[in-house]
């Protein structure tokens, strides 16, 4: 039959069944140790681009820690909020401050617990708006050694002191500053290293150093050369690191020079000159925002680990009242605050009553005031030789001494004052010769743009006649000429021309500091009283 045909008996398959098994088998141990060997054999899968980017948010001499202009601009609350955006949107994001932030400012000249605050204000601050990194600038050796080791040891950043080093005043040792943490000492670094890595694993190394311009003189503090220990510093962490930064505190011209040295250093983070400056040497940028957090830089870096270059892109934000203020920032603001007006009605009485109204703005913006005459130095001046105890022939203090930085109109009140003063001191009248007052006029004439020009009143200069005039007339050599002038000047500290010892001051006229009714023993008093006998230019 058909179907008998198509049949195939059992005992007939058996060699078919063994063939099959058998390539069964074989295949089978091809596929079991193929695929060890091909599980063996693969690399393993990175992400890693070779790319990463990384932010810095730059602050530079900041004294006021609230909000300036009526709150319009400023304030460390509500830069505590940009750093915050900045974080969130990028983790690697350092914020910096290039020197100046300890002294001077209202709030430190007063007292708490019986000791003067000195900067403790700023470091609170500071630490709660999240400063990561600083360097000294020359202000902060404005106050005495043991008030800045407190100021230190209460930092929560890091310091950099690549060009400063302490001397101890009870044995003439030199050593790095240092931070005291339970009988712990912690020297202050000349180099740090910042290491970051990103999502996709790229990571690397940035070095940074610092530098501090030789101002302020005294016995606790000496000053390195700044350009070899920078560059010593720069050739030691380009060994160390994929990218090395500069955080400085030098006038622009010293900065320049620096940048000119420091080809491999793709940005110097600087302060000092109080407005904002951005400049270009080589491949070198050069930035500084402006004084009390007006502005602040954000810098967005990217740097490529396969071609080891680094790009730079900076933008200059403005602080001001469109930025909402960080509430943990503003608490501590507050708290200071609080604490200042309580000291403030032990020496004036209603603070922040009404003394003068203006509406034509007075102008205290450091900008301004270091490069030209102002209404500010007038009245200053005015006010110095009204308390004066005989007749000046004319009067003269340094625009340094200048430090609210604003523009003031509306009611003026003592606070204002305390600002736009706050070093205060006595003021001295003097007997100078002529030869020595063109010398003193010649060196703040050469000093435009810096806190030791001067603010002057009834001495000029004139182009005309190549000469300086006073009271009309070109000065003489051998005349002597009677002058009122601040004590902190005679010290010789800005004006190297200037100084008490000078054989050229042949007298001295100080007040008597016991004497309160003498305006002379504080320039702020002098001013306070001399604005309240102006005339209010209220309607």
């Amino acid at each position: 039959m058909k179907n008998n045909d198509l049949s195939v008996s059992f005992s007939d398959t058996k060699p078919l069944v063994a063939l099959t098994l058998l390539l069964t088998g074989v295949l089978l141990l091809i596929f079991i140790f193929g695929c060890k060997t091909t599980k063996e054999v693969v690399a393993p899968v990175t992400t890693d681009d070779g790319l990463i980017t990384f932010n810095f948010l730059q602050l530079n001499d900041v004294y006021e820690i609230a909000p300036l202009e009526n709150g319009t601009v400023g304030g460390m609350a509500r830069v505590a909020t940009l750093r915050k955006r900045l974080t969130n949107e990028n983790p690697n994001t350092l914020t910096v401050l290039a020197g100046d932030f300890l002294s001077p400012s209202l709030i430190g000249t007063i007292k708490k617990d019986g000791k003067r605050i000195k900067g403790a204000q700023m470091v609170e601050v500071m630490n709660v708006t999240g400063i990561d990194l600083v360097t000294f600038g020359n202000h902060e050796f404005d106050i005495k050694e043991q008030e800045l080791q407190d100021r230190i040891n209460e930092s929560k950043f890091t310091w950099l002191g690549t060009s400063v080093r302490r001397i101890n005043t009870k044995t003439g040792r030199t050593s790095k500053f240092y931070q005291e943490t339970d009988s712990t000492l912690n020297y202050v670094p000349d180099t740090w290293v910042w290491e970051i890595s990103d999502e996709d694993g790229t990571s690397i190394r940035v070095g940074f150093f610092g530098a501090t311009l030789d101002m302020n003189q005294v016995d606790y503090v000496e000053y390195l050369d700044v350009t070899s220990t920078c560059l010593e510093a720069v050739q030691t962490l380009s060994l160390q690191t994929d990218v090395v930064i500069g955080l400085t505190h030098l006038n622009v011209a010293e900065d320049l020079e620096l940048a000119a040295k420091l080809p491999q250093v793709p940005l110097l983070m600087g302060g000092h000159d109080h407005h904002h400056i951005r400049e270009k040497v080589g491949s070198t940028l050069v930035t500084k925002a402006d004084a009390n957090a007006k502005t602040a830089y954000v810098h967005t870096l990217v740097y490529n680990k396969n071609t080891r270059k680094t790009t730079v892109s900076s933008k200059l934000i403005d602080i001001n009242d469109k930025v909402h203020s960080d509430e943990e920032v503003k608490s501590v603001v507050n708290k200071w605050k609080r604490i200042m007006d309580d000291n403030l009605t032990k020496v004036v009485d209603q603070p922040y009553a009404e003394i003068y109204y203006t509406k034509v703005p007075m102008d205290a913006r450091e900008a301004v005031n270091r490069k030209e005459q102002t209404n500010v130095g007038r009245m200053i001046n005015e006010a110095m030789m009204k308390v004066a105890k005989r007749e000046v022939d004319l009067s003269f203090f340094n625009s340094g001494s200048i430090r609210i930085d604003d523009q003031l109109e509306g009611p003026i009140t003592a606070v204002d004052v305390f600002r736009i003063l706050p070093f205060g001191g006595p003021l001295v009248e003097i007997d100078i010769k002529g030869d020595l007052l063109k010398k003193v006029l010649n060196e703040s004439k050469s000093r435009v743009g810096q806190g030791a020009y001067l603010q002057r009143k009834k001495v000029f200069y004139s182009d005309q006649k190549e000469t300086w005039m006073v009271n009309g007339a070109p000065i003489e050599d051998e005349k002597e000429y009677h002058a009122i002038t601040t004590d902190f000047l005679l010290k010789g500290i800005d004006l190297k021309t200037l100084h008490v010892n000078d054989p050229g001051i042949t007298k001295t006229y100080r007040p008597d500091p016991d004497d309160r009714t003498d305006l002379r023993n504080n320039v702020i008093l002098t001013f306070i009283d001399y604005l309240k006998g102006l005339p209010s230019e209220r309607d």
